[in-house]
């Protein structure tokens, strides 16, 4: 090759070439976005339609059945999903898994607007629908901020304070804060006042209404009627409420304020909350850009936060709960490692079968093709993560192939007693073309994967990425950098001992011809241990437990409450403060941290947000370390189970299931509630009852689908 001979006519341009790859490799490692996984687009988006006063049947009549036979005329929408509870409708659009993650601001605007332009048909009750369409945002730093003996007024202040400062950070993308109560304005009438001025609740409220806001059935208190009042933009504050002109019978005019107490509140009773330790605390959740690189604006964060810290009042307080930048370089370093380990013994079985100068000289070769891949992959805009870094030690046997060709053609040649003028150059220009056509092949049996539709190839798409570049990477420095490396590895003339060193009186190639001998000579033997052994490589494939990925290692396990939709939200208060506290009682455990409703934001790749109702709950559970997690959860989940037998309760590791909560799903659809209460009761009847669900849900698949489509006429969601 004419690049080839050009660089070993300039060795001193050649080993620059070699200097600028190793820090090239170097900078763009460094400078290389980092992440724990590949982001992965959740493609859906929520609508959440307040409706006051309003049931839950009520809600799902007038509220989310209309607004969704609306949604359903938008593009690309696969299914649409509503949770109606008292007072709200949330409405989930999941659109198709083969949209495009550019596409998905243009359908989200939609969504908007579609949500917007029909409003006006939502009953006079409810407030402006919210449209959420954030729910691919990762908040993978989340802290929780609390303060022993300071009230909840003034940690929300502090906590606004601290998003306001750590928004200056480079990198930060959103902050929000969780925890957070829903502010109210409490009417609290004075039935004498009212009475001495010939007014009637009804009138009141009418008159409300007409000035803007938005009135809630009231109840009665101590022989006054309070009235909790969500005002809109009509209506700034308290005051402007107490100064509302009331019209009375006599045609008189009072102002509100002379008839009533008006009060700013918060929501009773509470439905979302955060505690850490059984403290009231605020949780404080970052995401950070999507080029982020994560280590390095993870550690920016945790200084800026310690320096505004130092303008917090004495006894509050930050605590991490997840800190995905200590993840991020825990699985990095970790590949890293991994990716050593497997170039030290690639290079030790070549020197061993090759020769230590040949095995040296590949190994050279496998060093600089890593490095050289790092610039080109962060010019693609590649991502480092697990996928990425463990595609390298997949890739490590196909990255020295070319590179073995060629040291062993030049071996050869050398030893058949051509000149060095001849043996550098004549086994590349031979296999040169050979060699591309294998580099390719071997990158596009991957291509699958990068063209997959859908969730499959946004996670493992940089498979096909990163052994694209580095075998076309390793196919050049075999041409290059292996002769080059060879002119001055090998001796100009053949040894003594490289002329008499001759392949077949290696001892390993004997051991092998004796052993394809005997093969060769005993057919029927051969070809029936051949035969045993797949069938035996059969029948481990179908019993070895399958696994898209295993449970991450996390020191870190997540309990999922609920409780019936009769229950009140001061039962789960009550409840989920009551296991806090137990938890905290047992010394593998370090932190524990509940919230109720469900997290306060998505705060892990694969971690699914769970039911957000007012009868559910969550709480995130810090042990030592992972042993003690697979420890722990077996005689907890029994545990809580018998003190709580009337709630749902589950314990779940961290793992790659973003599509669902369960192993299996059962739903029923139909128009009327009972018929779908009596189903499911039926069907929760025959799970229970089945041999093949244990404990945790995990069961055997077909088993239980069998037994349940006996039973009832289901649609399962897998």
């Amino acid at each position: 090759m004419r690049i080839t001979r050009y660089f070993m006519e300039r060795p001193t341009l050649f080993w620059s070439f070699i200097v600028g790859i190793i820090l090239a490799g170097i900078i763009a490692f460094n400078q290389m976005p980092k992440l724990e996984d590949p982001a992965v687009a959740v493609k859906q988006a929520m609508v959440i339609i307040p409706c006051q006063g309003a049931s839950a049947h009520e809600v799902e009549l007038k509220v989310a059945q209309p607004m969704e036979d609306v949604l359903r005329t938008l593009p690309q929408v696969r299914r649409i999903k509503s949770t109606c509870v008292q007072n709200m409708a949330q409405i989930t659009v999941e659109y198709d898994l083969a949209t495009k993650n550019s596409d998905l601001e243009q359908y989200f605007d939609l969504l908007r607007r579609k949500v917007n332009d029909n409003k006006a048909m939502l009953p006079q009750d409810c407030i402006d629908p919210i449209v959420l369409d954030d729910m691919m945002d990762v908040y993978g730093i989340f802290y929780s901020f609390s303060g022993e003996g300071y009230s909840y007024d003034e940690l929300e202040k502090y906590a606004k304070y601290i998003r306001r400062e750590l928004l200056k950070v480079k990198g930060v993308k959103r902050i929000t804060i969780g925890g957070t109560q829903r502010e109210v304005i409490n009417i609290i009438m004075e039935p004498d006042k009212i009475a001495q001025n010939g007014l009637i609740p009804t009138q009141i409220m009418m008159q409300l209404q007409s000035a803007g806001a938005v009135v809630n059935a009231g109840n009665y208190e101590t022989g006054d009627q309070r009235l909790m009042v969500s005002v809109n933009d009509a209506i700034k504050d308290e005051n402007d409420i107490r100064n509302l002109q009331i019209s009375t019978v006599g045609g008189g005019i009072v102002r509100l304020g002379d008839i009533a107490r008006v009060e700013r509140s918060y929501v009773e009773p509470q439905t979302r909350g955060f505690w850490a330790d059984g403290k009231q605390a605020l949780a404080i959740c970052v995401s950070l850009s999507n080029d982020a690189n994560v280590p390095k604006v993870g550690a920016a964060v945790d200084d800026k936060l310690k320096e505004v810290m130092e303008n917090i009042p004495v006894g509050m307080d930050t605590q991490k709960v997840f800190f995905q930048p200590d993840k991020v370089n825990e699985a990095v370093s970790g590949f890293m490692v991994n990716l050593l380990e497997s170039v030290l013994i690639v290079i030790f079985v070549l020197m061993y079968v090759m020769g230590f100068k040949s095995g040296l000289n590949i190994g050279m070769g496998l060093v600089l093709t890593i490095a050289l891949s790092f610039p080109i992959l962060l010019m693609m805009g590649t991502t480092l993560h697990r996928i990425s870094l463990g595609t390298f030690v997949i890739a490590m046997g196909m990255l020295v192939d070319n590179a073995i060709v060629i040291q062993d053609g030049i071996l050869v040649d050398r030893k058949r007693g051509l000149p060095e003028s001849k043996y550098l150059y004549k086994i590349g220009n031979r296999t040169m073309y050979p060699l591309l056509g294998a580099t390719v092949i071997g990158a596009s049996t991957f291509m699958c994967i990068y063209l997959s539709p859908g969730s499959t190839g946004e996670y493992a798409g940089d498979m096909f990425l990163v052994l694209c570049v580095s075998l076309l990477v390793s196919w050049v420095l075999a041409l290059v950098q292996i002769p080059v490396f060879s002119k001055y590895l090998l001796s100009k003339e053949l040894t003594e001992k490289e002329k008499q060193d001759n392949d077949e009186n290696k001892k390993i190639n004997r051991v092998l011809k004796k052993v394809v001998t005997k093969l060769v000579d005993h057919k029927i033997v051969s070809v029936s241990v051949a035969a045993v052994c797949l069938a035996f490589s059969g029948w481990g494939m179908m019993n070895v437990k399958n696994l898209f990925f295993p449970d991450f290692d996390y020191k870190q396990f997540v309990i999922e409450y609920s409780l019936p939709a009769e229950a009140g939200p001061d039962r789960v208060k009550h409840d989920l403060l009551e296991i806090s506290n137990y938890l905290k009682t047992k010394p593998e455990i370090e932190n524990v941290e509940a919230c109720q409703g469900t997290a306060p934001a998505r705060y892990c790749l694969v971690r699914p947000m769970g039911a957000s109702g007012d009868s559910d709950g969550e709480l995130i559970v810090d042990c030592k370390d992972f042993e003690t997690v697979k420890k722990l959860l077996p005689c907890l989940r029994d545990e809580l189970r018998s003190m709580y037998p009337d709630a749902y309760i589950r314990l779940r590791k961290y793992n790659f299931s973003i599509a669902t909560s369960h192993k299996i799903e059962a739903m029923f659809q139909g128009p009327d509630p009972a018929v779908l209460r009596d189903l499911s009761a039926k069907a929760e009847d025959i799970m229970r009852k089945s041999k093949y669900v244990q404990s945790d849900m995990d069961g055997i698949y077909e088993g239980l689908r069998a037994e349940l489509q006996a039973g009832r006429k289901v649609l399962f969601t897998d």
